[in-house]
């Protein structure tokens, strides 16, 4: 049997081959060697598939920059939010990862956006009023 890194998987029962898409685009390419192994393979009678790739769950909390600055322009003091947004955005570029730094900041100060909104008198969402982080804290650690 094959090593799954190799990016196919040979089944002797069934007579089959399954293989990444990315060995799949490396077998359409003549002359290499897994274009080489595939025609042997084939030769012989086996069938091949593709694998498909497990589909990506879906998560709540996997905001987009967009969506952060859509929802906080709904809100009252929306000059205020935005531009706090601008300035973690611009403080996670030197992070390791920005976006994680910029989430993190996110979820920590408006924990319940997914929720069902509440609206003020002059139909603004109702949301806490937003501290940023000091600029002598610890800047958040990320978690591999």
């Amino acid at each position: 049997m094959a090593n799954k890194n190799q990016g196919y998987k040979i089944n002797w029962s069934t007579n089959t081959i399954t293989m990444t898409k990315k060995f799949a685009a490396e077998a359409n390419q003549y002359g290499t060697e897994a274009y080489n192994m595939m025609m042997d393979i084939r030769g012989k009678g086996f069938t091949v598939a593709i694998k498909e790739s497990a589909p990506r769950k879906a998560c709540p909390t996997r905001l987009t920059f967009k969506q952060m600055e859509t929802l906080l322009s709904c809100m009252d003091y929306a000059d205020e939010r935005l531009a706090q947004l601008h300035i973690v955005m611009d403080a996670g570029k030197g992070q390791k990862n920005q976006y994680e730094y910029v989430r993190r900041w996110f979820l920590k100060n408006y924990p319940h956006f997914a929720e069902t909104p509440v609206l003020n008198s002059s139909n603004h969402l109702v949301a806490p009023r937003v501290e940023l982080m000091p600029e002598a804290a610890e800047p958040l650690k990320l978690t591999a």
